[in-house]
Formats: structure tokens, sequence, C-alpha cells
């Protein structure tokens, strides 16, 4: 609207389209509850207060006895790729939770598709309803090339040309600390072309004392990645803005709050994030889920909803625009029956109802993706059971074995004595030793490493995907060498996903046709397929909570101590390519 419009709205010498009537106003300005109604003319709310001269004939009135209106809330910082839906998808699901605002790294389109990728999901969401943020992925690819290879770079060019982007507000998290603090050319010159936008999100786990305050000073502002609550803590008394991220993965809310809580801190630099979010649990909650769990931890009330609202457009700059019931301010507002259960009942996005008791009530059309997004998997011929096989001469061999533990990325090194049968090492599921691969998918280069891996607890069959962190490579796993070619051969021909195989059979399959991270199907499919999935691979003798997520890191060669990408057996430690063998 023109000023001199939105001035008369304001006024009420013309009638607003909604008003919010008889609720209590959730003050994030001022840390109070408030008795007070809210006018909306367009998508900006025109007045708070006293609004019965702005109601006219046409007026669309809003009871809100008995409940309260709260900004719209702010997801920090996600990974929507991890939910295995697309941001069309992902935007119907969260908006009935109240979430009108969400901050994006497209960290894991960009290791595939890789500028390009990124582009064509800013034209995705520059669609949606709801505001999108998107920040830069500076760390792509996140490991040595000389390790494994990604799909994409972003590097200075890159990030210049994103620029240019409405949507793109920062540069997303700068997992290379270590870069950082060694004065890594390319890194600091990630930071300094980055040097104009106000958001540069960190990562930077355990960092303390003079490094943090050298990360600090780099001009990194933010941070996830905080475990323990002291270490929160150091981070917020030096400046940074402190994620508290509790997503599907990774949980530490509560740590991170009670010492906050405990020590009385002001929590205004302290933004709530799920980082990677599983369509089972998005389904459930978002970042409304997020505020009830800080209210659980002791967090006052209105503080919790502060730091989903007002903190976070601080934190981006948009506070002038975004994060709280004012006027010239978007009118994002969520109605919640109880302050602190943070039930909601209604959802308004820029002046329009849009869900109601859970329910969606916009149409959101479907984002046709181009034929690159949908083809990202180039594996040049069908693959042959013997590719798996590891050669070696002799009736036994000595293996180094990678050992995944349940609830950890960390993986450790055993070994295992295995039989050689016409000059092929043989994995051994009666001691839980399998054989692993990763197979080259961006560019047909045709490699493929070899390992084997302990802790999967397969007796039979077969898991294989695309979803294989960072680099997004297709990664399997099984007890036989047929088993795994199956799999990996309808991984090919879905052109991205999880499969399941046993005894030459489909058990379980998830399409991940979007750069193989992402379904084109209803959250809800997708949510059938991964149960179906799931339980087949539990009949094939798999413990682990969730083996997907598992199988997804044993390829990420920056967390110790022994991981596999197409390359090879990686020893973190060294960075170096390490033999299957040992002599």
């Amino acid at each position: 609207m023109r000023l001199e419009e939105v001035i008369k709205a304001a006024l009420g010498e013309v009638k607003a389209d909604l008003v919010i009537l008889n609720g209590e106003l959730v003050n994030v300005f001022t840390g109070e509850l408030e008795k007070g109604d809210v006018a909306v003319k367009g998508d900006i709310i025109v007045c708070v207060g006293d609004v019965s001269d702005h109601i006219g004939k046409d007026t669309v009135e809003v009871d809100g006895e008995g409940m309260y209106i709260s900004p719209g809330f702010f997801e920090s910082h996600i990974h929507i790729e991890s939910s295995q839906i697309t941001p069309t998808e992902f935007t119907r699901l969260c908006i009935p939770h109240g979430t009108t605002t969400i901050v994006w790294d497209p960290h894991e389109i960009a290791n595939v598709m890789g500028v390009n990728g990124v582009r064509e999901v800013i034209r995705e969401v520059r669609r949606l309803p709801i505001n999108f943020f998107i920040v830069i992925p500076s760390c792509v690819p996140a490991s040595d090339p000389r390790l494994g290879g990604s799909g994409g770079v972003i590097g200075v060019r890159e990030i210049n040309e994103l620029k240019g982007e409405k949507e793109v507000i920062g540069l997303a998290e700068m997992m290379n600390f270590p870069g950082v603090l060694g004065l890594d050319a390319d890194v600091v010159a990630k930071l300094k072309a980055a040097k104009e936008f106000r958001v540069v999100d960190g990562h930077c786990p355990g960092l303390s004392g003079r490094e943090l305050c050298a990360y600090i000073a780099a001009g990194v502002r933010s941070d996830h990645e905080s475990v323990a609550g002291s270490e929160g803590v150091e981070k917020l008394r030096r400046g940074m803005f402190l994620m508290v991220r509790e997503g599907t993965a990774s949980k530490n809310l509560s740590d991170l709050l009670k010492p906050i809580v405990e020590m009385g801190l002001d929590t205004r630099n302290c933004l709530l994030a799920s980082d990677d979010k599983s369509p089972e649990e998005l389904k459930e909650g978002h970042v409304n889920f997020l505020i009830r769990r800080s209210i659980e931890e002791g967090v006052e009330p209105v503080k919790a909803y502060q730091m989903a609202t007002l903190n976070p457009a601080t934190y981006l700059g948009v506070d002038d625009v975004l994060g709280g019931i004012a006027p010239g301010r978007r009118a994002d507002i969520v109605l919640v029956d109880d302050l602190e259960k943070v039930h909601v009942e209604k959802v308004i996005v820029g002046g329009k109802i849009a869900a109601e008791k859970g329910k969606l009530k916009l149409k959101i059309e479907d984002f046709r993706y181009s034929d690159a997004m949908r083809g990202s998997v180039h594996v040049k011929q069908e693959v042959k059971p013997e590719v798996f096989a590891v050669k070696c001469e002799g009736n036994k061999a000595r293996v180094r074995v990678i050992k995944v533990e349940e609830g950890s990325l960390v993986t450790g090194e055993e070994e295992a004595f295995l039989p050689v049968v016409d000059g092929m090492i043989i994995p051994d599921p009666s001691m839980d030793v399998l054989q692993v691969a990763v197979l080259e998918r961006h560019r047909g280069t045709g490699e493929v490493g070899l390992g084997f891996i302990k802790g999967f607890g397969l007796r039979s069959g077969s898991i294989a995907s695309t979803v294989a962190h960072d680099s997004h490579n297709l990664v399997v796993v099984g007890a036989d060498w047929r088993d795994m070619a199956v799999a990996v051969n309808r991984i090919i021909e879905m052109q991205g996903g999880i499969c399941v195989a046993d005894k030459g059979r489909i058990m379980g399959e998830i399409p991940l046709e979007v750069a193989g991270l992402m379904s084109v199907e209803t959250a809800d499919n997708v949510i059938k397929k991964r149960k179906k999935a799931f339980n087949a691979v539990r009949r094939l003798g798999c413990t682990l909570h969730d083996p997907f997520m598992t199988l997804s890191f044993v390829s990420l060669p920056v967390i110790p101590f022994l991981k596999i990408t197409e390359k090879g057996l990686i020893d973190v430690k060294t960075q170096k390519i390490v033999e299957v063998v040992k002599r």
C-alpha cells in the first residue's frame, strides 16, 4: 500500500480488512500481556488498541476471546532438505503450527546442484505465502575435495552472484572454524565477501576463550552448535546470538537453557531453531513446540515467545517489518488458546487467515522442478554385485572396520578377520561385519569407495541412500553384494532416494527425486513410505533408532574417526586415505 493509505487506515478513515477483537496481546516489545485489539489493512497491521473505528461492513472480524495474540513464529535455522519434503510441502505443514518466517540454509541442495540449485529453490520459495530468508551455504564442498567430491561448489564468485537475490540475507553456518582461525585463504575470502551482510551464521561446537573471540571478531554473529550450557553462556557473554537447538537429530534445548534460567540471564540474544526436522515430527509441531519446551525449562512465557519472534527478527535486521504486533509490521499473527502449551488455534499470514484448528486454509500450488534437479544421479550403467568386492590374496584378511554407535555421528575404528574366497573378501553378518560402499553420483566418474562396517546388525539384505552428508553421493551397506546391487540400481532408476532390499527384492523405498534429497509427494505419503522402509530394516535385524540417519553420516570425513567416501576409507584425524586391508 501507499504510505498515504497506510496512514488513513491507521486513523480509521479507511476501514480495516480484518480485525482481531477481545484477545490478549503477547507484547514482545515490553515483555507483558496486554489487553488490546488489532486492525489489519492489506498485509499490514495498522492499529493496535481500540479498533472500533476501523470496522466497516466488509471487515472480517476474528473473535479472540480467551486467546493470546502473538506475532508469527520464526524458524531461525533449518535445512529443509532433511525433512525429505519440498519447501512447498514444508510450508503446508508448518503454517498450521504458527510458523510464518523461515531462515533456510540450503546446504544440502548446494552440495548436489551448486549455485543453480540454490537459485531454483529461491524461485520456489519466492511464490510461497510465508517469509523465506536464504543464507548462502559457506562450506560447499564441506571437506577437502581430495577426500571426496560433491556436485557443487560455492565460492566467492557464487556468493557474489547470489547477493542479488532479494531473499538472500546472509552467509550460512561457517563450519570451517579451524579455517577461520588458521587464516585459510578461501575461508577469509568468503568472510570478506560477506562483510556487507548483517547475518553471518556460525558453527563452532566447543570453541572457547581467545579462539572464540577470534571467530566472533571475524564477523560471525551466531551459533547453533552449542551443546553444554556453559558453552552457550560464554557465547552469549561475548555478544553472540545463541540459537537454542531442538531438532530431530540434535536436542540441546534443555542443557542450554538450564544455566540461563538459573542465572537469570537476559534472553534477548537467544533464538529458537530446529536445524533438522523429520516429516513425522513436523506434522506434530514446529516452532510452537520449541516455545513450549522453553517454557517447560523455566523460561518466562513472554520471553519464550520473544525467542521465536522479536529476537530472530532483530538478529536478521527485519524487526521494523516482522517480529511483533505493532503498527507498520506485516500482519503475521498467531492466536493460541493456552499461553504455555502454545496450542495454535488460528494463523494469519500477510493479513489473510491461513490456518484454523490445525487445518491449512490457503491453497498452495506445487512447484515444477527442472529436469536437472530431478535427474541428479549420474551413475552411467547398471551396477553389478562384483563392484562391491574388495580383492585380496590368501584365505583370510585383516581389515579395518568402521564402527557406528547409536545416537552418535562419531565412528570408531575396529578390525576383523574375514574369509577370502576366489580372491575376494567376504562380509560376515554373523559378526555384524557388513560391506559398505560409496558410489560417486554427480559427475559419472565411476569411482567406488569400499570398506567394511559394524553396528547396523543386518542379518541379510541391504540399505542404500543418496542422502549422504555432506557430498550426498550414493552410500550403501549390506550383508551381501547382490542385495547391495539391487538397492543401488533401484535408487538409480528412481533418480535418488532410500531403498531397502533383501533376497533380490525391494522391501521398502522412499523416492527422493529432487536432487536425491526431497520427495515431490505429500508429507503423508513420505511418512508412510518411511515407516515401511524402517519396518523392513528392522525385520532384517537392525536395532538402530534411525538407521537411515546413521547411514547418511558414515561418508562425512570431517567427523572422527573412520569414514568412507568414493575415494576410499578416510582417517579423519590425519585426513588421509587408508587401506581397507591391514598388512
